[in-house]
């Protein structure tokens, strides 16, 4: 996981390197908005009137995603992400709330153009699962977790643009045996100050 890792950020690298077209470099960028992830989760039924046991099942989960950027550069900079998904899925008749957020913040490489800005980072963090029946068992785990990610966000003008995709993969979960989860996210961005 670690070379894929590194290799996902030895391309970003080169892709930064490529040239781009002068113009105001916003010093902080605020996102909010729809998140969806795909993603394995445990969900409990009943296996006797009784006895519970889980099963591992892939889900897709909605929910939000805020970010805030620093650009050091016109191409670099720090962001920290903030998400949180959600569902309740009625497995066998038992009603589980499934509940993922996560706490990331790692480099951020850009390439500006006029009316676009397309980008890549590579997030390190706390991520946090729970799962709940009422009546009945609950479980949850908070782990390290890394996540690589691509996105374009198109400008609406000098303060705003509209983040038209971010597409987001992480090697790791908690609660599961099973691996990989996906993550696509779309909103709005907010500029604010100039990075001279």
């Amino acid at each position: 996981m670690a070379k894929t890792l590194l290799r996902l950020l030895l391309l970003m690298l080169s892709l930064a390197t490529a040239g781009f077209a002068q113009q105001p470099v916003p010093e902080w960028e605020f996102f909010g908005g729809y998140s969806v992830e795909r993603t394995p989760v445990r969900a409990y039924f009943r296996a006797t009137p009784i006895i519970y046991t889980n099963r591992e099942l892939w889900m897709n989960l909605q929910g939000w995603e805020l970010s805030v950027t620093e650009n050091l550069t016109s191409r670099f900079g720090g962001t920290f992400q903030a998400t949180g998904h959600y569902k309740s899925p009625v497995v066998n008749g038992s009603k589980n709330q499934e509940r993922i957020h996560s706490f990331l913040y790692g480099p951020r490489f850009s390439h500006r153009m006029g009316w676009a800005t397309p980008y890549a980072h590579l997030l390190f963090g706390v991520g946090h699962t729970s799962v709940r029946v009422s009546p009945g068992p609950s479980d949850k785990e908070t782990s390290f977790v890394a996540a690589v990610g691509v996105g374009l966000d198109l400008k609406l003008g000098r303060k705003t643009a509209v983040r038209a995709f971010q597409i987001q993969y992480s090697p790791m979960t908690q609660l599961v045996s099973k691996d990989h989860s996906f993550q696509a996210s779309a909103g709005i961005v907010f500029y604010v100050g100039e990075r001279k």
